[in-house]
């Protein structure tokens, strides 16, 4: 049993298709199939059901995947220590995040990062908060910038910064009666109101979902989006309205918009770099975050 064995069956597992892990292992998934048969047979086990669509670990299979995952792991571990105490700075940092912030916040702080550590590469990852989530807790990612809340006793989290989440609409759509102020929205003005939304696994949403119960709110949700970006565009169209990060009104240039802080104490969450407990970090992925807290510590409504 070597390594890359432990990480090709870790791959399948996890990605649940052979085809796509042959993908992102960089290799043919007829070499892939007969590496995992290979290695069923010289364990005289079987570990994936494959009368299941999709593929699915048997019990032994599942044992593997938690010792292949811990092996890997303190692999990783190692590696880092070993750079650290050489200072022999070279490896990889796996970081996962939004699609909407990685365009905007990875160049900058990749650029940074960079020209202190060349050695060392990252690999960026954008998915939704939950996948994202997943892929931490699994390992296949190191780091997740997401103003995600976790309270998961499996991570830890430091606070990049705090940033405000604001409604969006086109200017003149939302009347007097509706504000509190000329920028602050009266809550109770919300119910009815077309909303664009992201879909349900991201962390805008979950926020949105929890904002609405809190403040007893029933919205009309017209449309669902994948992204911050479209939801904003969609609400300078004047087609409905919606709730942003701040950060979004800074990613896109629209004309004719209106943004409206949520009530008299405005609505904010900590943008946050969250790891996995007793994961090792380093002098590199210390770095990291203080130059993400550089940054980004002024991102705010203001």
């Amino acid at each position: 049993m070597d390594l890359r064995q432990l990480q090709y069956i870790k791959t399948v597992a996890e990605l649940r298709n052979v085809t796509r892990a042959a993908d992102a292992l960089h290799i043919s998934q007829p070499a892939l199939s007969r590496y995992i048969r290979s290695v069923e047979e010289e364990l005289d086990i079987q570990l994936f059901d494959r009368s299941t669509s999709p593929l699915s670990l048997t019990y032994a299979g599942e044992r593997y995947l938690e010792s292949a995952r811990r092996i890997l792991l303190e692999n990783e571990r190692l590696k880092k220590e070993l750079r650290d105490i050489t200072q022999h700075m070279t490896g990889r940092l796996r970081l996962g995040t939004s699609r909407d912030r990685a365009s905007y916040m990875m160049p900058r702080l990749l650029c940074a990062f960079a020209s202190r550590y060349p050695g060392i590469s990252v690999e960026v990852f954008t998915e939704s908060s939950k996948r994202l989530k997943e892929a931490l807790l699994s390992g296949r990612v190191d780091m997740v910038l997401l103003p995600a809340g976790w309270k998961e006793p499996e991570l830890r989290a430091q606070t990049i910064y705090t940033e405000e989440l604001v409604l969006a609409a086109k200017a003149g759509t939302i009347p007097e009666s509706a504000r509190l102020e000329k920028s602050i929205i009266r809550l109770k003005a919300l119910n009815g109101m077309p909303f664009f939304l992201l879909f349900q696994e991201h962390a805008s949403r979950i926020f949105c979902d929890a904002f609405f119960k809190r403040h007893r709110i029933h919205p009309k949700v017209k449309m669902e989006f994948a992204s911050n970006i479209t939801c904003y565009r969609m609400a300078a169209a004047g087609m409905g309205i919606t709730i942003i990060p701040f950060l979004t009104t800074q990613m896109s240039t629209v004309e004719n918009v209106e943004l409206f802080s949520l009530g008299e104490k405005p609505e904010t969450w900590d943008v946050q770099i969250f790891y996995r407990r007793g994961a090792y970090i380093g002098q590199p992925e210390l770095e990291l975050i203080e130059i993400a807290k550089d940054l980004f510590i002024n991102e705010t409504l203001g």
